[in-house]
């Protein structure tokens, strides 16, 4: 039985913006580690570059509007899913050359989960600083003042990317093949 392509895919944006808002619930308690950007670059991976953009804009609007802290403020919301977005295009884009046959794949991999959680952070934090209409030395103080959380955050994502994104994908790679 043949599966139409363009079902199969919008399923799979489906199943992967669910996942990545279930996952963002489940460890929302744990301040800043997180398995949403994970489940976006995956599924960017997977899908290509407009299927990773599609999950990362579902998944981070979905969860941020249902958000158990409540809904940020609009320039925050939009911060959050561009970021996103971004990370899910990254995923798409590494698709075409990343096997996770070789230690480098999974070192670059680990590179990515620093880099785009670095972005997040600061694009997040302009979106906050426009939310509240700071100065650029209050966005510069934010940056400063929330460098420990900061470090959790890239820490956790970086090793996130580099231990666990690399055998999730090359097993769904396997099992999923997207057309």
């Amino acid at each position: 039985m043949s599966v139409n392509p363009s079902l199969q895919k919008i399923t799979l944006i489906g199943l992967f913006s669910a996942l990545g808002v279930v996952l963002g619930f489940a460890l929302a308690a744990v301040p800043n580690v997180e398995l949403v950007s994970a489940t976006i670059y995956i599924a960017g991976h997977l899908l290509g570059i407009q299927g990773g953009i599609l999950v990362g804009l579902l998944t981070e609007g979905i969860y941020s509007f249902l958000n158990p802290y409540g809904v940020a403020p609009f320039p925050i919301f939009i911060s959050q899913c561009i970021s996103m977005m971004l990370i899910g295009f990254c995923g798409g884009i590494n698709k075409k050359w990343i096997t996770y046959r070789f230690i480098r794949d999974y070192i670059f991999t680990g590179i990515n989960g620093f880099v785009l959680t670095l972005l997040f952070a600061i694009i997040t934090t302009l979106g906050y600083m426009v939310s509240i209409n700071a100065s650029l030395q209050m966005a510069l103080s934010s940056l400063v003042t929330g460098l420990g959380m900061y470090a959790i955050h890239l820490l956790s994502n970086t090793l996130i990317f580099l231990l666990i994104v690399p055998v999730v994908t090359s097993r769904l790679s396997k099992l999923i093949k997207v057309q």
